[in-house]
């Protein structure tokens, strides 16, 4: 494992044959029968799934027993290699020299990897045939030429997807985030209440101030009825002294 993991260090430092192409990355793998093109997106979140797509084509021909990928990152807690994912790509292929494998392999993240880059090991086992010819000299029968199979295995490590993990510092700012928005909330809770209280008062003042206007204005009417009556009453105690003296001078006359 500690080998692997100083592989994976020298080839995330010197690995030239890494582009990216419009929102993809592109990288490249060279295997001694094999030619692998990877493609995957620049980042990912922890939780999240991403697609690696897998494109290798033969230089030769030969009898592809399994082309595998696994999948690592590094754990800085351990200081190691934690696998999140290992899939056979094929099997079982007799392949002749250009022809190609795709496949499309989901790798998904795990919710507490760190901030980290994903690597890829490739690996190829491959079955060669060999004819022997046996070849004993002029005049010599001819003999049947024997196939000899040889099994060979190739593997090479690149980078793939880079882990997009918040960082300490973020996360510290984001409690401080949370914790202030959580006063905002508090004092825009006491303001509204406050606002609310306000209304309630304004609407009590006015209707204080609508009931005051309703009693000065009774108030008045009362008051130009007062007067009214205390008229009427003058005007009605002078026209009984009125009366009253003619009704007087007619008995005065009718006495004479």
């Amino acid at each position: 494992m500690l080998v692997l993991l100083a592989s994976v260090i020298a080839s995330l430092l010197v690995n030239p044959l890494v582009y990216a192409q419009s929102n993809q990355v592109v990288g490249r793998v060279d295997l001694s029968h094999l030619n692998v093109q990877l493609t995957y997106p620049p980042e990912v979140l922890p939780g999240q799934s991403v697609n690696v797509g897998v494109q290798a084509q033969a230089k030769n021909g030969f009898q592809l027993a399994s082309l595998t990928m696994q999948v690592y990152y590094v754990d800085p807690n351990h200081l190691n290699l934690r696998q999140v994912a290992s899939v056979i790509v094929a099997q079982g292929l007799t392949m002749s020299s250009g022809g190609q494998i795709n496949k499309v392999v989901q790798v998904t993240i795990p919710a507490d990897a760190p901030r980290t880059s994903l690597i890829a090991k490739v690996a190829e086992n491959v079955t060669l045939t060999v004819f022997i010819v046996y070849n004993n000299g002029p005049g010599s029968p001819s003999v049947q030429p024997s196939p000899y199979y040889s099994a060979t295995s190739d593997d090479a490590i690149a980078p793939l997807t880079y882990i997009m993990s918040p960082t300490p510092e973020y996360v510290a700012l984001q409690s401080q985030y949370q914790t202030l928005q959580s006063q905002y909330q508090q004092v825009r809770q006491g303001l509204n209440q406050s606002l609310a209280q306000n209304v309630k008062l304004q609407q009590a003042a006015q209707s204080q101030q609508t009931a005051q206007n309703q009693v000065a204005g009774l108030t008045a009417y009362l008051q130009n009825v007062v007067t009214i009556l205390a008229t009427t009453s003058v005007i009605l105690a002078v026209a009984c002294v009125a009366l009253a003296f003619v009704y007087l001078r007619r008995v005065k006359k009718a006495q004479k």
